[in-house]
């Protein structure tokens, strides 16, 4: 069952006691089209056929609707005639197809006037009313009855924030693994160079037993090495005496090249 679905059965699964709200939500279902709402939802076509006969004869242009409950009620009509909406985990997108240019346009007015920011387009020539912001979506479909799927729509954008953020720290992570790695490596080769060209005995004690923990262990964070040192070193202690270690390093190189 599609999203749209959903959110129709909810709405036409309300039960409005009061007449003259029943008669507002049918004007509403054929405000926008005399016609009979598509079959393709059970519950819509049956309140259509539930209203007709219960209208049959009235006048139905002939309805007060004064406030946020009656608008809403209209609204409800209109949206579940003429309305659909996109599955939130896909993507946010709410609209009203319309076959008339002034009732389109009484109609964006009427929605705006009522709090929520719709906009306007056309798609083949006809008007279309539109909106493609969740928290929108959601107001709208609080404000027409649709309260339990209006509440799918903010969950699934927690879950879309949700899953950017890990997939942000996975990919920060994924950086800093990728630069630690490649500063070790460029560390051990250093050191590798040192001690073939001069012998570990070359570095002074306390850069010798930096190093060789270093050679020794290339999965080892610089915290981990300085946890490792006797006495024990911080975290910027170990990353000075291994930049230490590379300026020596160069300084060989440079003079080999000499």
């Amino acid at each position: 069952m599609s999203f749209s679905s959903e959110v129709k059965n909810e709405l036409s699964g309300h039960r409005e006691t009061l007449k003259s709200h029943r008669k507002i939500l049918f004007h509403g279902m054929l405000y926008c089209s005399r016609r009979k709402p598509s079959a393709e939802n059970e519950a819509v076509t049956a309140l259509y056929e539930k209203l007709r006969e219960e209208f049959t004869g009235e006048q139905l242009n002939e309805v007060n609707i004064n406030g946020d409950r009656e608008t809403g009620l209209f609204l409800r009509g209109v949206f579940l005639a003429r309305g659909t909406v996109s599955d939130p985990s896909q993507n946010y997108h709410l609209e009203i197809n319309i076959t008339d240019e002034q009732k389109a346009d009484k109609l964006f007015t009427l929605i705006n006037e009522s709090g929520i920011a719709i906009k306007k387009g056309a798609r083949k020539n006809r008007p279309i009313l539109y909106i493609k912001e969740s928290e929108l979506i959601s107001d709208f479909l609080t404000f027409i009855g649709a309260g339990v799927n209006s509440m799918e729509i903010m969950n699934a954008k927690i879950m879309k924030e949700v899953r950017n953020n890990v997939n942000r720290a996975v990919n920060c992570d994924a950086a800093n693994i990728e630069k630690t790695t490649r500063a070790a490596a460029v560390q051990i080769a250093n050191i590798e160079f040192i001690f073939k060209k001069k012998g570990a005995d070359f570095l002074s004690p306390e850069l010798r037993q930096v190093a060789k923990l270093r050679l020794n262990n290339f999965e080892m964070s610089l915290k981990e090495i300085g946890e490792a040192c006797e006495p024990r070193l911080s975290r910027s202690g170990v990353f000075h005496r291994l930049e230490k270690i590379s300026s020596i390093a160069e300084k060989l190189k440079n003079e080999s090249q000499n």
